[in-house]
């Protein structure tokens, strides 16, 4: 049976019941809010079709910017890492590594995870709110909204693989 079928609606609802419940309700400072859900692209398997990966990537980003009423912001931001995610994984995975592997710090090393954990992000957060502010007129603000949630969002996804391969 393919795990997959199982996996990936049960990550998405709870990915959506704990960005939509727990995490929109936290903003430091008025502008870094955790955005945990892109774990669940970061950690698509390897293997994944690039077509299928990047519909559980729409689809999840359509359905917070319904709860969150941003139309379309997290959509495209999260299809967009979706279409970079398996050249990005690439560049940090070496060569003879499985097919079927699932990005992890475990399976790909700490380093190497960080990295693509850090590029991730950051690309969906440039994404995100350049496209929720739709200018640039309030750089700083900006600046802040994305270097502020970049760092919650990076430190909860390698806190959170590490707890999750520790047991």
């Amino acid at each position: 049976m393919n795990f997959d079928f199982v996996r990936l609606p049960f990550t998405f609802v709870v990915l959506c019941a704990l960005q939509v419940f727990i995490l929109n309700h936290i903003q430091l400072f008025g502008c870094a809010m955790p955005l945990f859900y892109v774990w669940f692209v970061v950690t698509m398997k390897k293997g994944t079709p690039k077509w299928a990966m990047m519909c559980w990537a729409f689809a999840l980003g359509m359905t917070l910017d319904i709860f969150t009423n941003t139309p379309g912001v997290a959509a495209a931001a999260m299809t967009a890492i979706a279409m970079a995610q398996p050249y990005l994984l690439d560049l940090f995975m070496t060569r003879e590594s499985d097919e079927q592997i699932i990005p992890s710090a475990a399976t790909i090393g700490k380093k190497p995870f960080a990295n693509f954990t850090i590029v991730m992000v950051t690309s969906y957060c440039v994404i995100y709110y350049t496209l929720e502010m739709f200018s640039f007129m309030n750089g700083l603000k900006w600046l802040e909204c994305v270097v502020g949630s970049a760092l919650l969002t990076i430190a909860l996804i390698l806190a959170f693989d590490r707890l999750r391969n520790k047991g």
